[in-house]
């Protein structure tokens, strides 16, 4: 089996960048496992409790058995030893093939430093001499999700069909309410409205009706049988 760790500057962060590549890998079998660094409040139309309700609504959506909060202070994730070791334990006792985590390049300073903070710890957790929980571990891949915060995208490394997962993404989404009452219904700014566009941009680079975009920090290994099914 599997394991995916993904890592979520906020919640919400996974669904909308790649929840149909992870109902995908959880039809597939895979073990994926979701980390908010944040609660992601305040907001202007969330609470604690609000958002924690749509975040279980989601995970249930996504089919996910195991979502966890490190509760770090939302607008001010730091870059600090303590984060980096919080991050690199989990690596150790969960044991990834491959991370996921946001595009480096990024508005919000959240984001940022989540990028930042797994780099380091995806290094920390290989230590041998150490007081981290768990057992040493490296993992192999690592690739980034691009988020919404950016109106101009970067060419991306390779692009995922979600056309059969599309439903359960965009329901998904919904579940925060809170989030999509920050832009009017009709504005392209709107959260619902600008997941729709970017997915249905992104399925048309690879001829289909949805696709989510990511980068790999490393060459990805293809067979050719690969290349001419894509």
């Amino acid at each position: 089996m599997k394991t995916v760790l993904i890592i979520a500057p906020h919640p919400d962060d996974a669904e909308i960048a790649m929840a149909g590549t992870i109902v995908k890998m959880v039809h597939d079998g895979w073990n994926v496992i979701i980390i908010d660094l944040t609660n992601g409040e305040p907001t202007p139309h969330g609470s604690t409790e609000i958002r924690t309700k749509e975040t279980q609504q989601a995970t249930r959506i996504l089919g996910i058995k195991k979502r966890i909060c490190l509760n770090l202070p939302n607008r001010r994730i730091g870059n600090t030893i303590e984060n980096r070791g919080k991050i690199a334990e989990l690596i150790r006792l969960n044991k990834p093939d491959i991370l996921f985590t946001p595009f480096q390049i990024d508005w919000h300073p959240d984001h940022c430093a989540a990028t930042e903070l797994v780099q380091a710890a995806r290094f920390e957790a290989k230590y041998h001499e150490t007081d981290l929980k768990g057992t040493p571990h490296w993992t192999g891949k690592l690739i980034f999700y691009i988020s919404q915060h950016r109106f101009q995208y970067p060419q991306p490394t390779f692009v995922i069909d979600i056309s059969d997962t599309w439903q359960e993404k965009i329901n998904a989404v919904k579940c925060y309410k809170s989030q999509i009452k920050n832009a009017s219904p009709s504005s392209p700014a709107n959260l619902l409205n600008k997941t729709v566009t970017i997915a249905k941009f992104f399925g048309l680079t690879i001829n289909s009706a949805y696709g989510e975009p990511f980068i790999a920090d490393q060459p990805l290994a293809l067979k050719p049988e690969s290349l001419l099914n894509s």
